[in-house]
């Protein structure tokens, strides 16, 4: 009897704990469940804020945008896009002063924004390469401003050898024309490329590339240069000598710039030399020719080959029209046959070395478009092709060390600039931490070539 009383209560005991562990797991189910289901619930509502439908605001969208056509003036261009004569008049007054919009020539981009009323709310016009100009209208009316392109700057190298000309190397290495032109620039004096060049003499190049926020792309400045003409190298630094002012100098710090420039354009021959007797093509007859003719296509630009004063800007029967300038007292140049003076250029003038004063024509007694180019030292025509010109100042003395850091790190990029042939890989020795050039004769050569 007890014993079995004893097993009742065992087996009650069982159920009882049965029954605690069942609930026990039915409550934490419960709880998992429901945490869960609220996780669940952030998941959907995270999902909700993160990944909203946004699109974004799309760029304005000109109504009318082109370029320039030939024979079009500004105010044919905005009649064409449905704006009114008083309109464009209001824009042409409003930024006279900014951008004459008389001088608009072919090929210039424009994009006009016009309002709900078909009135001019803005305007964007490119003025060049550098430069845009942007007019927006407010209460007071139009507003003109001009903007600076902004441009990524890299720097390139190149290198050539010379088989024809140099800007037939040029061209075979895919290196734009305009640094074969600041080349000629820069050693002007030392090199003529027109005579000097031969066959074999080569060239190394670190120059800036720039590129337009709109993908255009031009070439900025070079940096270094080495160009070896009949086996001697010639070295251009560009070094800032002078507070904001940079130049270009030889390895020994020398400045390459004369006090008169070589010549005073881009020209493309010579077609009459300085001499005391040429038969003369019009007048038809022997007479003095006491300057150097240059050959080049009507309006390009004249050059001031130094600083100095304009004394004359006008027009003689046999000069046409012709500018002089004053230089250093006892120097005087002349410029001939010309189409226009540039914007500015009159009697009393003060004009800076390369600046533009003229433009190219046949005015007077020419038979083609040249430009007459003329010295007078110490009252005296001398010849412009072989006249002796003292250097600009050279690297000032406390910029020396500047200088020479700048020279060595600049020609050991130079020297690692690889050209694609033997004779000119050895060309260069070191000798007291300066570049020496053999002699054609004593250019070391491989054995397979001497084989």
């Amino acid at each position: 009897m007890f014993f079995g009383y004893l097993i009742a209560i065992m087996n009650i005991k069982r159920t009882i704990s049965l029954i605690f562990v069942v609930s026990l797991l039915a409550i934490l189910a419960f709880v998992a469940s429901r945490k869960s289901s609220r996780n669940n619930e952030a998941v959907v509502t995270a999902e909700a804020v993160t990944a909203p439908n946004f699109k974004p605001p799309k760029a304005a969208v000109p109504t009318h945008e082109g370029t320039v056509k030939r024979r079009t003036s500004f105010f044919e261009l905005m009649k064409e896009c449905g704006v009114t004569p008083g309109e464009i008049y209001s824009l042409e007054r409003s930024t006279k002063k900014v951008y004459d919009f008389r001088r608009i020539y072919p090929g210039q981009r424009y994009e006009i924004f016009l309002d709900g009323k078909g009135h001019v709310a803005k305007l964007k016009f490119t003025i060049n390469e550098d430069y845009y100009l942007t007019v927006k209208k407010d209460s007071t009316g139009f507003i003109a401003e001009k903007k600076h392109f902004p441009y990524r700057t890299t720097i390139k190298k190149a290198s050539g050898i010379i088989t024809q000309s140099l800007f037939a190397s040029l061209e075979k290495e895919q290196v734009p024309i305009e640094v074969g032109l600041q080349l000629a620039d820069i050693f002007a004096w030392d090199i003529d490329f027109f005579t000097d060049i031969r066959k074999n003499d080569y060239f190394r190049v670190i120059y800036e590339e720039k590129v337009r926020s709109d993908g255009l792309t031009k070439t900025g400045r070079i940096i270094a240069a080495e160009f070896n003409s009949k086996g001697k190298s010639h070295y251009a630094f560009l070094f800032e000598n002078e507070d904001g002012i940079a130049d270009y100098y030889d390895e020994n710090g020398h400045s390459l710039r004369k006090s008169l420039l070589r010549a005073p354009l881009k020209y493309t021959r010579i077609s009459s030399s300085f001499s005391y007797r040429r038969y003369h093509p019009i007048l038809h007859h022997y007479a003095p020719h006491l300057g150097v003719d240059y050959a080049a296509p009507i309006g390009t630009p004249v050059k001031a080959t130094g600083d100095g004063v304009v004394i004359t800007a006008s027009r003689r029967r046999g000069n046409g029209k012709y500018i002089k300038i004053r230089h250093n007292g006892n120097l005087i140049t002349y410029y001939l046959h010309l189409s226009r003076f540039a914007r500015g250029i009159r009697r009393g003038v003060k004009v800076r070395q390369g600046q533009i004063i003229a433009y190219v024509g046949m005015t007077g007694y020419a038979t083609g478009p040249h430009l007459d180019y003329r010295i007078k030292k110490n009252g005296r025509f001398v010849n412009p092709r072989t006249i002796k010109l003292p250097p600009a100042r050279p690297v000032r003395k406390e910029k020396m060390q500047a200088f020479a850091s700048l020279r060595d790190r600049e020609m050991a990029e130079l020297g690692n600039i690889e050209i694609a042939d033997w004779r000119t890989k050895l060309f260069v020795s070191e000798s007291n931490g300066l570049p020496n050039a053999y002699t054609s004769d004593e250019l070391p050569r491989p054995v397979s070539a001497v084989q």
